[in-house]
């Protein structure tokens, strides 16, 4: 656990569907299961047994906290550096002033990080969770498909939902010609209020 708890890789890709292990002649037997599932419901369980699929790609820490909760697929755990650099997202959202001052206190932040005489894995404990991290993680075609289709929705954060997009794109091209059908939000990038009621609350009597 010592030597091999954390992944991270300097030089990952942007977003990579790394391995495909799926049968698809196996997972041709389905297609009406795959091509007649309604929407909102999940692929059956038994349709992992056609193998799995690993995707790599990168994402910044405060997203992956949000897929990690995803119990359903195999994750890594990445290592939060500064190595592969701040989630560009989050500067070209603010405006040019507020950019300046941004990268400014960034570029502060990275000289006290760099004098720390702690090891990598503490000094993550300083590091702002808008950096970019690699991220691994595998699964069957059930849990891939549902965690696809529960993250390219509006009320995911645009970080994410950019990544989990790709996956669709992945997935619908590698078995497309099988009868599977992925459900989409056909508008992911409209603002909805209602992303604001989102949230855990103490009910009061």
């Amino acid at each position: 656990m010592s030597d091999a708890y954390y992944w991270h890789d300097p030089e990952a890709f942007e977003f990579v569907l790394s391995r495909n292990d799926v049968d698809t002649v196996a997972l041709e037997q389905y297609r009406e299961v795959l091509a007649s599932r309604p929407p909102k419901t999940e692929l059956p369980k038994w349709l992992g047994d056609c193998g799995t699929m690993q995707f790599q790609f990168l994402l910044d820490f405060g997203s992956f906290r949000d897929l990690q909760r995803q119990r359903s697929v195999t994750q890594r755990m990445p290592l939060l550096t500064t190595d592969i650099g701040f989630h560009p997202w989050y500067l070209e959202e603010l405006t040019p002033e507020l950019r300046r001052e941004a990268e400014d206190l960034l570029a502060s932040q990275q000289v006290r990080i760099n004098a720390l005489r702690v090891s990598k894995e503490v000094e993550q404990y300083y590091i702002p969770m808008g950096y970019l991290t690699a991220n691994s993680f595998s699964g069957d075609l059930p849990a891939m498909t549902y965690i696809t289709e529960l993250r390219v929705t509006r009320f995911v954060y645009p970080t994410l939902r950019i990544q989990a997009a790709r996956m669709a794109d992945a997935l619908q091209l590698a078995f497309g010609e099988t009868g599977y059908v992925l459900h989409l939000d056909p508008e992911p990038d409209r603002f909805d209020v209602k992303r604001g009621e989102h949230d855990i609350v103490k009910q009061t009597a």
